[in-house]
């Protein structure tokens, strides 16, 4: 673990999950960015435990029934954290008003049709995905998706500006300052998609790359940057098709 400490995977467990590691723990903004270093490897624990939830409930519940359960152990897990930054990005997107207007609306805690289609949208989609990689037995998939979706994330938190002048909760996760962090993120990563999956995980790695510099280019033509609601937004959205194209794409009981 290093100098990265163990302070800061403890952060990031607390900060990306349910699991109360260390509640009274009192954490400074250079310790949130640090934490970004462990995100994948969180991805992994919680991926770990969704397979588990499937691997116990399987001969108990349909496989139909067994992907809405994962995809909602998925969602409780993280608190759906991230789930409400889609549903507030997708509402700013929709509104069609210009950066500033829209980051306003970003902000409102109400949610609004294009919210609410987004959030039905992307749970079906795990779901579904979720259900044929049990009934296939791609057990990589419950594990990659979740970790390579975070290191895409770190992608596109180093490699863009934070949109909102007066700052967030979301600006410590956000500029050049998180660029130290991609090392450890990225080994992890592409270890873990390397060890789980050979070359098509390491492409699916490389896909997170790209889609983690192509969503910062959109957000700063569109935004002028990006908030905690969109890096939340393209978790979800990435972590839906990783687990589509893993059921899509690897041979039965890889």
């Amino acid at each position: 673990m290093g100098g990265l400490g163990i302070k800061a995977l403890l952060i990031a467990i607390q900060f990306l999950t349910i699991i109360p590691v260390a509640p009274r723990l009192v954490v400074k903004d250079a310790e949130l960015t640090a934490s970004l270093s462990y995100f994948p490897l969180v991805g992994l624990m919680l991926g770990c435990i969704v397979l588990g939830i499937d691997s116990s409930l399987r001969g108990i519940c349909t496989v139909q029934s067994l992907g809405v359960i994962d995809a909602a152990a998925l969602a409780f897990l993280t608190r759906g954290l991230h789930l409400d930054g889609l549903s507030d990005t997708f509402d700013a997107l929709g509104s069609g008003k210009p950066a500033e207007e829209a980051l306003v609306i970003m902000k409102d805690s109400r949610i609004g049709a294009f919210g609410a289609v987004s959030l039905m949208f992307v749970l079906l989609l795990k779901a579904s995905a979720l259900s044929t990689a049990s009934q296939k037995g791609l057990w990589q998939v419950f594990l990659l998706a979740p970790c390579l979706s975070r290191w895409g994330l770190n992608v596109l938190a180093a490699s863009s500006t934070y949109a909102r002048p007066s700052g967030g909760l979301g600006a410590a996760f956000v500029g050049g300052k998180t660029r130290r962090t991609l090392f450890f993120s990225g080994l992890t990563a592409f270890s873990a998609a390397w060890f789980l999956s050979g070359m098509a995980g390491l492409l699916i790695s490389l896909g997170a790359v790209v889609c983690g510099l192509a969503a910062s280019f959109y957000f700063k033509r569109r935004f002028g940057g990006i908030t905690g609601d969109m890096l939340g937004a393209f978790l979800e959205l990435t972590e839906a098709v990783f687990m589509v194209a893993g059921g899509v794409y690897a041979p039965r009981g890889a």
